[in-house]
């Protein structure tokens, strides 16, 4: 039998969902609910369906393909496709299944390619994670999901262990795939804080970049985000994010409280996800 705290605890977490969808609700945007198990044609599969297709749960039956819900943005994508919905601005709350974890997300659709627009979504996120769920925001992680396109091949960006030593950091076992004058390999030499400038006078094509990293950094800078930094060498955590991509963190954890970012879908968009 549950204890009468465990329940208190479930009636909390229903009452906090019900706040965010009444509370994006009231700022105009358009509330979504949708089945955990979606149908898939094979043979209408987009490359970000077949990308996430490897870490869903998934079977066939009849013909038809089969998984539970992997990714809201993904899902919501389709749905918009499907049944023509024009909403700009959407809300959802709900779970997601991965092969190894469960996740209950709350999260913003934006779909627009006004940047003011996609950045007062993000500001409104980081409002009601401060505000209503009373969780201050210690670190954000900007980065530009373009700008390893603009240093590696495309073998290179999708060769595994090429991804692997970079997302350790790895420069040694890089220069000895890569070559010591690969231009990551160089960008790399320079600490962290200063690889920002160095793009800017080295790589004079990527400058664009840089400066809409800086924008989005200056946003989460005056929401008063303890710690925001620049990230050169972020994989992109989907597929389908093809600019800024932001991830925040809350006090003393390893994985981030939220995190979203710029698509295509097939115009510009923005999401962002909170995990509960």
């Amino acid at each position: 039998m549950h204890s009468n705290s465990h329940n208190q605890s479930i009636l909390h977490q229903k009452q906090q969902e019900l706040e965010f969808l009444h509370h994006f609700h009231g700022l105009d945007f358009e509330l979504i609910d949708l089945s955990v198990i979606e149908q898939f044609d094979w043979t209408k599969l987009s490359q970000d369906d077949l990308g996430l297709m490897n870490e869903r749960h998934k079977w066939q039956h009849e013909g038809s393909l089969f998984a539970l819900r992997s990714d809201w943005t993904n899902a919501i994508v389709r749905y918009r496709k499907k049944y023509q919905l024009n909403a700009e601005k959407i809300a959802y709350t709900g779970p997601v299944y991965t092969l190894n974890t469960e996740k209950h997300q709350y999260g913003l659709e934006i779909f627009t390619d006004n940047v003011d627009k996609q950045a007062e979504v993000l500001t409104q996120m980081v409002r009601f994670i401060k505000q209503s769920l009373s969780i201050p925001l210690s670190v954000a992680v900007i980065s530009h999901n373009t700008l390893l396109k603009n240093l590696l091949s495309e073998e290179e960006l999708a060769d595994e262990l090429t991804r692997k030593f970079i997302k350790e950091r790895n420069r040694d076992a890089l220069i000895a795939k890569l070559g010591t004058d690969h231009p990551i390999v160089e960008l790399m030499a320079h600490p962290a804080a200063e690889q920002a400038a160095y793009v800017k006078e080295h790589m004079p094509h990527l400058k664009r970049h840089i400066e809409e990293m800086s924008h989005w950094e200056s946003i989460l800078i005056k929401e008063n985000v303890s710690y925001v930094y620049g990230d050169m060498l972020a994989l992109p955590s989907q597929s389908y994010y093809k600019g800024i991509s932001i991830q925040l963190y809350s006090e003393d954890q390893v994985e981030p409280i939220a995190s979203g970012g710029q698509y295509s879908s097939p115009s510009n968009a923005f999401g962002i996800g909170l995990n509960v």
